[in-house]
């Protein structure tokens, strides 16, 4: 009996390694601010990257395609539960992940006979009071909030790594073109600059394992990308970007 609390405790950190693991090549997702709001995008094998969740709230994700939709229909149902009981201006991410999905993850990661959910997720809203806020979800519940912007990765080297440049580049003062050129190169300098130091400190062949150029990413994987922008004059504020602006990045991009 005395024996039960240790073996609890090791099976959460075997769940922490074995999500970890399956998470670890997911391409990563970036929220950042411009100018008239908020953009997400991410590279991916198939559609499941960015989606809207409500009216001033969008969502990126990184994981299992099931568990990504099973999160996605659960916040759709809460976000509107929420807005027909109460209004619009109450449905927050605030209040969707404490009282809502939060929870409702970490007690379905810390039941060890379920499978937990394999994913993160990241999600960005323009309040009410005009704000830009992000949020990362975990796959155990814990989120944590932002305001220069964020970014999901399943290595955590590239996640802090990306996040710093986040931090230290104004993308709250950039027009939307130049905020999507600035964070598609952030993206490609997190991961090989992180590919560069683990190299060094092994000399085992990653050629099979580096990370792709941005030239190569285009070539393998459609590009994702959406903005919640203030002006516009529909009730939702979500907007998934037009081919003809991705192509005019794939432009500027080859010219750089």
């Amino acid at each position: 009996m005395f024996e039960e609390p240790f073996r609890w405790m090791e099976a959460i950190s075997t769940r922490h390694s074995y999500v970890r693991e399956k998470l670890r090549k997911g391409q990563p997702v970036i929220g950042v601010p411009y100018d008239e709001g908020a953009l997400l995008l991410g590279f991916a094998p198939q559609p499941g990257k960015v989606f809207e969740v409500y009216d001033r709230i969008a969502m990126g994700a990184l994981g299992h395609p099931a568990d990504v939709e099973r999160l996605r229909m659960t916040l759709l149902d809460m976000a509107h539960l929420e807005g027909f009981n109460r209004s619009a201006e109450d449905v927050t991410i605030g209040r969707l992940l404490q009282f809502g999905i939060a929870p409702a993850i970490k007690q379905n990661f810390e039941e060890v006979m379920r499978a937990p959910y394999l994913v993160q997720l990241l999600l960005a809203e323009i309040s009410p009071r005009d704000e830009t806020l992000f949020y990362r979800l975990n796959y155990d519940g814990y989120w944590e909030s932002f305001t220069k912007g964020c970014v999901i990765a399943g290595d955590t080297q590239v996640m802090n790594r990306i996040e710093k440049e986040i931090d230290a580049t104004p993308f709250a003062t950039y027009p939307l073109e130049r905020a999507l050129y600035e964070a598609c190169r952030l993206w490609e300098r997190g991961l090989r600059a992180t590919e560069e130091e683990t190299s060094s400190n092994h000399e085992s062949d990653k050629d099979e394992d580096a990370p792709p150029t941005l030239k190569e990413a285009f070539e393998r994987w459609p590009l994702e990308a959406a903005v919640l922008s203030r002006k516009t004059t529909r009730k939702s504020l979500y907007r998934a970007l037009a081919p003809g602006e991705i192509g005019a990045l794939k432009t500027r991009l080859a010219g750089a």
